[in-house]
Protein backbone atom coordinates (compact mmCIF):
# COMPACT_ATOMS: atom_id res chain seq x y z
CA UNK A 1 0.00 0.00 0.00
CA UNK A 2 1.24 3.48 -0.89
CA UNK A 3 0.01 6.80 0.46
CA UNK A 4 0.37 9.78 -1.87
CA UNK A 5 0.15 13.48 -1.05
CA UNK A 6 -1.42 15.46 -3.89
CA UNK A 7 -0.71 19.18 -3.55
CA UNK A 8 0.15 22.31 -5.49
CA UNK A 9 3.35 23.17 -3.66
CA UNK A 10 1.74 24.76 -0.60
CA UNK A 11 4.26 25.27 2.24
CA UNK A 12 2.02 23.38 4.69
CA UNK A 13 1.90 20.35 2.39
CA UNK A 14 5.67 20.37 2.09
CA UNK A 15 6.05 20.58 5.88
CA UNK A 16 3.67 17.63 6.29
CA UNK A 17 5.60 15.55 3.79
CA UNK A 18 8.88 16.27 5.56
CA UNK A 19 7.35 15.27 8.89
CA UNK A 20 5.79 12.04 7.56
CA UNK A 21 8.57 10.53 5.48
CA UNK A 22 6.41 7.67 4.22
CA UNK A 23 4.17 10.09 2.35
CA UNK A 24 5.01 9.79 -1.34
CA UNK A 25 4.60 12.59 -3.87
CA UNK A 26 1.67 12.12 -6.21
CA UNK A 27 2.79 11.63 -9.81
CA UNK A 28 -0.16 10.43 -11.88
CA UNK A 29 -3.46 8.58 -11.61
CA UNK A 30 -1.98 5.59 -13.44
CA UNK A 31 0.41 4.96 -10.53
CA UNK A 32 -2.43 4.62 -7.98
CA UNK A 33 -3.45 1.07 -7.14
CA UNK A 34 -6.73 -0.19 -5.67
CA UNK A 35 -5.15 -0.46 -2.19
CA UNK A 36 -3.49 2.99 -2.27
CA UNK A 37 -4.54 6.24 -0.62
CA UNK A 38 -4.37 9.76 -2.05
CA UNK A 39 -4.48 12.73 0.34
CA UNK A 40 -5.45 15.88 -1.54
CA UNK A 41 -4.14 19.06 0.07
CA UNK A 42 -6.26 21.98 -1.09
CA UNK A 43 -7.47 22.70 -4.60
CA UNK A 44 -5.49 21.37 -7.53
CA UNK A 45 -6.37 20.89 -11.17
CA UNK A 46 -5.66 17.16 -10.98
CA UNK A 47 -8.78 14.96 -11.14
CA UNK A 48 -9.35 12.20 -8.61
CA UNK A 49 -7.73 8.90 -9.64
CA UNK A 50 -10.06 6.09 -10.64
CA UNK A 51 -8.55 3.64 -8.16
CA UNK A 52 -7.68 3.86 -4.48
CA UNK A 53 -9.15 5.87 -1.63
CA UNK A 54 -9.13 9.66 -1.95
CA UNK A 55 -9.25 11.81 1.18
CA UNK A 56 -10.79 15.19 0.33
CA UNK A 57 -12.09 14.50 -3.18
CA UNK A 58 -11.72 17.35 -5.65
CA UNK A 59 -15.45 18.16 -5.77
CA UNK A 60 -15.59 18.43 -1.97
CA UNK A 61 -12.62 20.81 -1.90
CA UNK A 62 -14.24 22.95 -4.60
CA UNK A 63 -17.37 23.29 -2.44
CA UNK A 64 -15.33 25.25 0.07
CA UNK A 65 -13.81 27.66 -2.48
CA UNK A 66 -16.70 30.14 -2.29
CA UNK A 67 -17.62 31.00 1.26
CA UNK A 68 -21.04 32.29 0.21
CA UNK A 69 -21.92 29.12 -1.72
CA UNK A 70 -20.64 26.96 1.12
CA UNK A 71 -22.78 28.92 3.56
CA UNK A 72 -25.91 28.36 1.48
CA UNK A 73 -25.25 24.62 1.38
CA UNK A 74 -24.68 24.41 5.14
CA UNK A 75 -27.81 26.41 5.96
CA UNK A 76 -29.87 24.08 3.77
CA UNK A 77 -28.61 21.16 5.83
CA UNK A 78 -29.71 22.84 9.05
CA UNK A 79 -26.34 24.24 10.14
CA UNK A 80 -26.13 27.84 11.35
CA UNK A 81 -23.63 29.71 9.23
CA UNK A 82 -22.50 33.23 10.09
CA UNK A 83 -23.05 35.65 7.23
CA UNK A 84 -20.95 38.73 6.63
CA UNK A 85 -22.38 42.17 6.04
CA UNK A 86 -20.77 45.10 4.29
CA UNK A 87 -20.26 48.22 6.38
CA UNK A 88 -20.48 51.75 4.99
CA UNK A 89 -16.70 51.76 4.61
CA UNK A 90 -16.89 48.64 2.45
CA UNK A 91 -15.27 46.31 4.99
CA UNK A 92 -16.91 43.01 5.86
CA UNK A 93 -18.32 42.50 9.36
CA UNK A 94 -19.95 39.42 10.83
CA UNK A 95 -23.74 39.60 11.07
CA UNK A 96 -23.50 37.76 14.42
CA UNK A 97 -21.26 38.95 17.25
CA UNK A 98 -19.43 36.20 19.08
CA UNK A 99 -18.42 36.05 22.70
CA UNK A 100 -16.09 33.13 21.98
CA UNK A 101 -14.54 31.38 18.99
CA UNK A 102 -13.24 27.87 18.37
CA UNK A 103 -10.93 26.27 15.84
CA UNK A 104 -11.25 22.49 15.37
CA UNK A 105 -8.72 20.65 13.15
CA UNK A 106 -9.98 17.26 11.98
CA UNK A 107 -8.52 14.32 10.08
CA UNK A 108 -10.47 11.28 8.88
CA UNK A 109 -13.57 13.02 10.32
CA UNK A 110 -12.04 12.83 13.81
CA UNK A 111 -11.30 15.96 15.88
CA UNK A 112 -7.58 16.23 16.63
CA UNK A 113 -7.84 19.07 19.15
CA UNK A 114 -9.99 22.03 20.10
CA UNK A 115 -8.67 25.58 20.36
CA UNK A 116 -10.65 28.37 22.06
CA UNK A 117 -10.39 32.13 22.25
CA UNK A 118 -12.46 34.24 24.62
CA UNK A 119 -11.33 37.53 23.09
CA UNK A 120 -13.51 37.18 19.97
CA UNK A 121 -10.75 37.72 17.39
CA UNK A 122 -11.67 39.79 14.38
CA UNK A 123 -11.89 38.31 10.90
CA UNK A 124 -8.75 39.81 9.49
CA UNK A 125 -8.73 37.76 6.28
CA UNK A 126 -11.57 36.73 4.05
CA UNK A 127 -10.99 33.09 4.98
CA UNK A 128 -9.70 31.40 8.13
CA UNK A 129 -6.88 28.89 7.65
CA UNK A 130 -4.71 29.65 10.68
CA UNK A 131 -5.10 29.36 14.45
CA UNK A 132 -4.22 32.77 15.85
CA UNK A 133 -2.07 33.31 18.93
CA UNK A 134 -5.10 34.31 21.02
CA UNK A 135 -6.36 30.70 20.93
CA UNK A 136 -5.44 28.12 23.54
CA UNK A 137 -5.95 24.38 23.37
CA UNK A 138 -8.69 23.00 25.62
CA UNK A 139 -9.65 19.44 26.51
CA UNK A 140 -12.55 17.70 24.80
CA UNK A 141 -14.27 17.34 28.17
CA UNK A 142 -13.38 20.87 29.26
CA UNK A 143 -17.07 21.85 29.42
CA UNK A 144 -20.39 20.78 27.90
CA UNK A 145 -20.25 23.36 25.13
CA UNK A 146 -16.97 21.87 23.89
CA UNK A 147 -18.71 18.61 23.09
CA UNK A 148 -21.35 20.55 21.14
CA UNK A 149 -18.58 22.34 19.24
CA UNK A 150 -16.90 19.06 18.30
CA UNK A 151 -20.18 17.54 17.12
CA UNK A 152 -20.92 20.60 14.98
CA UNK A 153 -17.40 20.55 13.51
CA UNK A 154 -17.79 16.89 12.45
CA UNK A 155 -21.22 17.55 10.97
CA UNK A 156 -20.13 20.67 9.06
CA UNK A 157 -17.01 19.04 7.61
CA UNK A 158 -19.02 16.01 6.51
CA UNK A 159 -21.80 18.15 5.03
CA UNK A 160 -19.44 19.49 2.37
CA UNK A 161 -17.98 16.01 1.75
CA UNK A 162 -14.51 16.63 3.23
CA UNK A 163 -12.52 14.02 5.12
CA UNK A 164 -10.16 16.48 6.83
CA UNK A 165 -9.76 20.20 7.34
CA UNK A 166 -10.34 22.87 9.96
CA UNK A 167 -13.73 24.19 11.07
CA UNK A 168 -14.04 27.62 12.69
CA UNK A 169 -17.01 28.10 15.01
CA UNK A 170 -18.34 31.11 16.91
CA UNK A 171 -20.58 31.16 19.97
CA UNK A 172 -23.08 33.99 20.35
CA UNK A 173 -23.74 35.63 23.73
CA UNK A 174 -26.89 33.45 23.95
CA UNK A 175 -24.84 30.27 23.52
CA UNK A 176 -25.82 29.51 19.91
CA UNK A 177 -23.08 27.99 17.77
CA UNK A 178 -22.44 29.20 14.22
CA UNK A 179 -19.98 27.85 11.67
CA UNK A 180 -17.76 30.72 10.53
CA UNK A 181 -15.58 28.95 7.97
CA UNK A 182 -14.25 25.60 6.75
CA UNK A 183 -10.88 25.18 5.11
CA UNK A 184 -9.51 22.12 3.34
CA UNK A 185 -5.91 23.31 3.78
CA UNK A 186 -5.22 24.65 7.27
CA UNK A 187 -1.85 26.26 7.86
CA UNK A 188 0.45 23.65 9.41
CA UNK A 189 2.84 25.15 11.92
CA UNK A 190 3.84 24.25 15.46
CA UNK A 191 1.19 22.31 17.34
CA UNK A 192 -1.12 21.99 14.33
CA UNK A 193 1.65 20.46 12.22
CA UNK A 194 2.35 18.02 15.02
CA UNK A 195 -1.34 17.04 15.23
CA UNK A 196 -1.71 16.42 11.51
CA UNK A 197 1.62 14.63 11.23
CA UNK A 198 0.64 12.19 14.00
CA UNK A 199 -2.85 11.73 12.54
CA UNK A 200 -1.57 10.94 9.05
CA UNK A 201 1.02 8.52 10.44
CA UNK A 202 -1.63 6.72 12.53
CA UNK A 203 -3.99 6.60 9.56
CA UNK A 204 -1.32 5.03 7.34
CA UNK A 205 -0.43 2.44 9.98
CA UNK A 206 -4.08 1.49 10.48
CA UNK A 207 -4.89 1.40 6.77
CA UNK A 208 -1.87 -0.80 6.06
CA UNK A 209 -2.73 -3.15 8.92
CA UNK A 210 -6.36 -3.57 7.91
CA UNK A 211 -5.77 -3.69 4.18
CA UNK A 212 -8.86 -4.70 2.28
CA UNK A 213 -9.81 -7.53 4.59
CA UNK A 214 -13.29 -7.61 6.18
CA UNK A 215 -13.49 -6.24 9.68
CA UNK A 216 -13.66 -9.13 12.14
CA UNK A 217 -15.84 -9.30 15.25
CA UNK A 218 -18.06 -6.29 14.53
CA UNK A 219 -20.51 -5.72 17.36
CA UNK A 220 -23.90 -4.17 16.55
CA UNK A 221 -26.21 -2.38 18.92
CA UNK A 222 -29.14 -0.02 18.77
CA UNK A 223 -31.29 2.32 20.80
CA UNK A 224 -34.87 2.80 19.67
CA UNK A 225 -36.97 5.89 20.37
CA UNK A 226 -40.74 5.48 20.56
CA UNK A 227 -43.68 7.51 21.82
CA UNK A 228 -46.90 6.46 23.52
CA UNK A 229 -50.41 7.39 22.33
CA UNK A 230 -53.65 7.30 24.30
CA UNK A 231 -56.97 6.07 22.81
CA UNK A 232 -57.99 9.73 22.41
CA UNK A 233 -54.88 10.43 20.32
CA UNK A 234 -52.98 12.32 23.00
CA UNK A 235 -49.34 11.86 23.98
CA UNK A 236 -48.68 9.69 27.03
CA UNK A 237 -45.49 10.36 28.96
CA UNK A 238 -42.99 7.51 28.95
CA UNK A 239 -41.89 8.67 32.40
CA UNK A 240 -45.28 7.49 33.68
CA UNK A 241 -43.89 3.97 33.32
CA UNK A 242 -40.08 4.10 33.19
CA UNK A 243 -37.06 5.77 34.71
CA UNK A 244 -34.22 7.13 32.60
CA UNK A 245 -31.93 4.09 32.85
CA UNK A 246 -32.29 0.42 32.03
CA UNK A 247 -32.95 -1.68 28.94
CA UNK A 248 -36.26 0.12 28.69
CA UNK A 249 -36.00 3.71 29.81
CA UNK A 250 -36.65 7.31 28.85
CA UNK A 251 -34.76 9.64 26.57
CA UNK A 252 -33.50 12.81 28.28
CA UNK A 253 -35.69 15.16 26.22
CA UNK A 254 -38.40 16.65 28.44
CA UNK A 255 -41.56 18.70 28.02
CA UNK A 256 -40.64 22.40 28.00
CA UNK A 257 -37.15 21.42 29.24
CA UNK A 258 -38.45 20.84 32.77
CA UNK A 259 -36.27 17.73 33.19
CA UNK A 260 -39.16 15.75 34.68
CA UNK A 261 -41.86 15.00 32.09
CA UNK A 262 -40.15 12.67 29.62
CA UNK A 263 -42.20 11.77 26.52
CA UNK A 264 -39.83 9.38 24.68
CA UNK A 265 -39.51 5.71 25.53
CA UNK A 266 -36.14 4.17 24.60
CA UNK A 267 -35.44 0.48 24.00
CA UNK A 268 -31.80 -0.52 24.60
CA UNK A 269 -31.24 -4.18 23.78
CA UNK A 270 -27.89 -5.82 24.44
CA UNK A 271 -25.48 -5.70 21.46
CA UNK A 272 -24.90 -8.74 19.30
CA UNK A 273 -22.34 -9.72 16.62
CA UNK A 274 -25.15 -10.95 14.35
CA UNK A 275 -27.85 -8.72 12.80
CA UNK A 276 -30.47 -11.43 13.23
CA UNK A 277 -29.32 -11.94 16.81
CA UNK A 278 -29.86 -8.23 17.43
CA UNK A 279 -33.40 -8.55 16.06
CA UNK A 280 -34.12 -11.28 18.63
CA UNK A 281 -32.67 -9.21 21.47
CA UNK A 282 -34.74 -6.22 20.38
CA UNK A 283 -37.87 -8.37 20.53
CA UNK A 284 -36.93 -9.54 24.04
CA UNK A 285 -36.55 -5.91 25.14
CA UNK A 286 -39.94 -5.09 23.61
CA UNK A 287 -41.52 -7.90 25.63
CA UNK A 288 -40.01 -6.43 28.78
CA UNK A 289 -41.62 -3.10 27.92
CA UNK A 290 -44.98 -4.81 27.24
CA UNK A 291 -44.96 -6.26 30.73
CA UNK A 292 -44.45 -2.79 32.23
CA UNK A 293 -46.94 -0.88 30.09
CA UNK A 294 -49.93 -2.95 31.11
CA UNK A 295 -52.52 -0.95 29.15
CA UNK A 296 -53.47 -2.47 25.81
CA UNK A 297 -54.93 0.81 24.54
CA UNK A 298 -51.68 2.78 25.01
CA UNK A 299 -50.16 2.44 21.55
CA UNK A 300 -46.47 2.55 20.62
CA UNK A 301 -45.66 4.90 17.76
CA UNK A 302 -42.40 5.28 15.82
CA UNK A 303 -41.29 6.70 12.49
CA UNK A 304 -40.06 10.29 12.30
CA UNK A 305 -42.31 12.46 14.45
CA UNK A 306 -45.27 10.81 16.24
CA UNK A 307 -46.01 14.03 18.13
CA UNK A 308 -44.73 17.46 17.24
CA UNK A 309 -42.16 18.71 18.06
CA UNK A 310 -40.64 15.42 19.28
CA UNK A 311 -38.80 13.46 16.60
CA UNK A 312 -37.86 9.81 17.00
CA UNK A 313 -34.79 8.02 15.69
CA UNK A 314 -33.26 4.56 15.74
CA UNK A 315 -29.53 4.80 16.28
CA UNK A 316 -27.16 2.07 15.17
CA UNK A 317 -24.19 1.41 17.47
CA UNK A 318 -20.89 0.01 16.22
CA UNK A 319 -17.91 -1.28 18.16
CA UNK A 320 -14.83 -3.35 17.25
CA UNK A 321 -14.68 -1.46 13.95
CA UNK A 322 -12.31 1.49 13.46
CA UNK A 323 -14.13 4.78 12.93
CA UNK A 324 -13.32 6.54 9.66
CA UNK A 325 -14.77 9.03 7.23
CA UNK A 326 -14.93 6.25 4.64
CA UNK A 327 -17.16 4.21 6.98
CA UNK A 328 -19.50 7.15 7.62
CA UNK A 329 -19.82 7.84 3.88
CA UNK A 330 -20.56 4.16 3.32
CA UNK A 331 -23.26 4.26 6.01
CA UNK A 332 -24.85 7.27 4.31
CA UNK A 333 -24.84 5.48 0.94
CA UNK A 334 -25.85 1.98 1.95
CA UNK A 335 -27.92 2.47 5.13
CA UNK A 336 -29.14 6.02 5.61
CA UNK A 337 -30.24 6.53 2.01
CA UNK A 338 -32.21 3.26 1.56
CA UNK A 339 -34.06 3.80 4.85
CA UNK A 340 -34.91 7.37 3.85
CA UNK A 341 -36.56 5.96 0.69
CA UNK A 342 -39.18 4.02 2.69
CA UNK A 343 -40.00 6.73 5.24
CA UNK A 344 -43.27 8.58 5.41
CA UNK A 345 -41.92 11.76 3.80
CA UNK A 346 -44.58 13.97 5.40
CA UNK A 347 -43.16 13.49 8.89
CA UNK A 348 -39.58 12.93 7.70
CA UNK A 349 -39.42 16.52 6.47
CA UNK A 350 -40.52 17.70 9.92
CA UNK A 351 -37.66 15.75 11.51
CA UNK A 352 -34.96 16.88 9.11
CA UNK A 353 -32.56 18.53 8.91
CA UNK A 354 -32.45 19.29 12.66
CA UNK A 355 -32.37 15.56 13.32
CA UNK A 356 -31.32 12.78 10.97
CA UNK A 357 -28.79 14.68 8.88
CA UNK A 358 -26.43 12.75 6.63
CA UNK A 359 -23.40 11.53 8.57
CA UNK A 360 -24.95 12.21 11.98
CA UNK A 361 -22.53 10.36 14.28
CA UNK A 362 -21.54 10.57 17.93
CA UNK A 363 -18.72 8.87 19.77
CA UNK A 364 -19.65 6.74 22.77
CA UNK A 365 -17.90 6.18 26.08
CA UNK A 366 -17.42 2.46 25.38
CA UNK A 367 -15.10 3.31 22.48
CA UNK A 368 -17.51 2.82 19.60
CA UNK A 369 -19.85 5.25 17.90
CA UNK A 370 -23.50 5.56 16.90
CA UNK A 371 -24.97 6.43 13.51
CA UNK A 372 -28.03 8.63 14.09
CA UNK A 373 -29.32 9.41 10.60
CA UNK A 374 -32.27 6.95 10.37
CA UNK A 375 -35.72 7.58 11.80
CA UNK A 376 -37.32 5.02 14.14
CA UNK A 377 -37.59 2.22 11.56
CA UNK A 378 -38.76 -0.22 14.25
CA UNK A 379 -42.20 0.73 12.89
CA UNK A 380 -41.80 -2.24 10.49
CA UNK A 381 -40.08 -5.50 11.55
CA UNK A 382 -39.09 -6.36 7.97
CA UNK A 383 -37.43 -2.96 7.50
CA UNK A 384 -35.75 -3.35 10.88
CA UNK A 385 -34.27 -6.73 9.96
CA UNK A 386 -33.05 -5.44 6.59
CA UNK A 387 -31.53 -2.35 8.25
CA UNK A 388 -29.59 -4.46 10.76
CA UNK A 389 -28.30 -6.64 7.91
CA UNK A 390 -27.20 -3.56 5.95
CA UNK A 391 -25.49 -2.12 9.02
CA UNK A 392 -23.58 -5.37 9.51
CA UNK A 393 -22.51 -5.58 5.85
CA UNK A 394 -21.38 -1.95 5.71
CA UNK A 395 -19.41 -2.14 8.97
CA UNK A 396 -17.73 -5.39 7.91
CA UNK A 397 -17.08 -4.73 4.22
CA UNK A 398 -17.05 -0.93 3.86
CA UNK A 399 -13.46 -0.92 2.56
CA UNK A 400 -14.66 -2.97 -0.42
CA UNK A 401 -17.65 -0.75 -1.16
CA UNK A 402 -17.23 2.35 -3.34
CA UNK A 403 -18.58 5.49 -1.72
CA UNK A 404 -20.40 7.90 -3.99
CA UNK A 405 -20.69 11.63 -3.48
CA UNK A 406 -24.00 12.36 -1.75
CA UNK A 407 -22.85 15.80 -0.64
CA UNK A 408 -23.33 17.72 -3.86
CA UNK A 409 -25.90 20.41 -3.15
CA UNK A 410 -28.71 19.09 -5.37
CA UNK A 411 -28.38 15.58 -3.93
CA UNK A 412 -28.55 16.88 -0.38
CA UNK A 413 -31.57 19.02 -1.21
CA UNK A 414 -33.29 15.92 -2.62
CA UNK A 415 -32.44 13.97 0.55
CA UNK A 416 -33.83 16.57 2.94
CA UNK A 417 -36.92 17.18 0.81
CA UNK A 418 -37.60 13.47 0.49
CA UNK A 419 -37.37 13.50 -3.30
CA UNK A 420 -37.24 9.74 -3.77
CA UNK A 421 -37.58 10.00 -7.56
CA UNK A 422 -34.33 11.93 -7.85
CA UNK A 423 -32.51 9.58 -5.49
CA UNK A 424 -33.76 6.25 -6.87
CA UNK A 425 -30.95 5.85 -9.47
CA UNK A 426 -28.35 6.30 -6.70
CA UNK A 427 -30.02 3.66 -4.54
CA UNK A 428 -30.24 1.23 -7.46
CA UNK A 429 -26.54 1.73 -8.19
CA UNK A 430 -25.67 1.13 -4.54
CA UNK A 431 -27.68 -2.10 -4.36
CA UNK A 432 -25.88 -3.35 -7.46
CA UNK A 433 -22.62 -2.84 -5.55
CA UNK A 434 -23.95 -4.70 -2.51
CA UNK A 435 -25.00 -7.69 -4.61
CA UNK A 436 -21.40 -8.15 -5.73
CA UNK A 437 -20.38 -9.03 -2.18
CA UNK A 438 -20.55 -12.77 -1.35
CA UNK A 439 -22.16 -11.89 2.01
CA UNK A 440 -25.26 -10.54 0.21
CA UNK A 441 -26.55 -14.06 -0.49
CA UNK A 442 -26.68 -14.78 3.24
CA UNK A 443 -29.20 -11.96 3.80
CA UNK A 444 -30.78 -11.88 0.34
CA UNK A 445 -34.38 -12.49 1.45
CA UNK A 446 -34.33 -9.55 3.86
CA UNK A 447 -32.48 -7.15 1.57
CA UNK A 448 -34.42 -7.96 -1.59
CA UNK A 449 -37.65 -7.19 0.26
CA UNK A 450 -36.36 -3.72 1.19
CA UNK A 451 -35.24 -3.16 -2.40
CA UNK A 452 -38.70 -4.16 -3.63
CA UNK A 453 -40.26 -1.63 -1.26
CA UNK A 454 -38.00 1.09 -2.64
CA UNK A 455 -38.68 0.24 -6.26
CA UNK A 456 -42.45 0.13 -5.73
CA UNK A 457 -42.49 3.39 -3.77
CA UNK A 458 -43.86 1.70 -0.64
CA UNK A 459 -43.40 3.36 2.76
CA UNK A 460 -43.83 2.18 6.30
CA UNK A 461 -47.09 2.84 8.15
CA UNK A 462 -46.54 5.27 11.01
CA UNK A 463 -50.18 5.03 12.12
CA UNK A 464 -49.67 1.41 13.14
CA UNK A 465 -49.08 0.30 16.70
CA UNK A 466 -45.53 -1.09 16.82
CA UNK A 467 -46.74 -3.91 19.07
CA UNK A 468 -49.20 -5.03 16.41
CA UNK A 469 -46.59 -4.83 13.66
CA UNK A 470 -44.27 -7.09 15.65
CA UNK A 471 -47.01 -9.46 16.83
CA UNK A 472 -46.34 -8.65 20.46
CA UNK A 473 -48.90 -9.74 23.05
CA UNK A 474 -51.05 -6.91 24.32
CA UNK A 475 -51.78 -6.55 28.00
CA UNK A 476 -54.73 -8.62 29.09
CA UNK A 477 -57.84 -6.82 30.18
CA UNK A 478 -58.45 -7.39 33.84
CA UNK A 479 -61.84 -8.97 34.44
CA UNK A 480 -64.29 -6.59 36.03
CA UNK A 481 -64.93 -7.35 39.66
CA UNK A 482 -68.55 -8.31 40.29
CA UNK A 483 -69.73 -6.42 43.31
CA UNK A 484 -72.26 -8.05 45.60
CA UNK A 485 -75.31 -5.90 46.36
CA UNK A 486 -75.00 -4.20 49.67
CA UNK A 487 -77.52 -5.42 52.25
CA UNK A 488 -79.56 -2.69 53.73
CA UNK A 489 -79.44 -2.40 57.44
CA UNK A 490 -82.23 -4.35 58.98
CA UNK A 491 -82.99 -6.39 55.85
CA UNK A 492 -83.26 -10.17 56.11
CA UNK A 493 -81.63 -12.64 53.81
CA UNK A 494 -83.98 -14.67 51.63
CA UNK A 495 -83.85 -18.39 51.87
Amino acid sequence: MACYLLHAGQPSARRLQRRVSRLASYRSASAVDFHDVVIRWGATDESDPGAGLVLNPRDAVLRTQSRAAMGRLLRRTGIRFAQREQSKTGTANPSVRFSRQYRVPLFDLTPLACFRSDTSPAWINNRIARIQDSFREVGFDDEKVTRRVLHLAIRALHAVGLDFGMVSIGMSPKGLLHVIDITARPVLEGRVLELYGDAVQSFMDRHERLGRQPTANVMLGTDVELMLRSPSGKMVLASNYFSRKGKVGCDDRSVQFDGKRLPLMELRPDPDPSPLGLVNKLRETMLEAVRTINRRQVEWRGGSMPFRPYSTGMHMHFSNVPFSSQLVKALDNYLGLPLMMVEDQRTAQLRRPKYGALGDVRFKDYGGFEYRTPASFVIDPDVTTAAFCLAYIVATYHRELPVFDLYEENVQIAFYRGDTTALLPIVERNFSQLRQLPIYERFRDHLDWLYQMIQNGWTWDEAQDVRTAWGLPLAERKPERVRKPRRRRGAQAIG
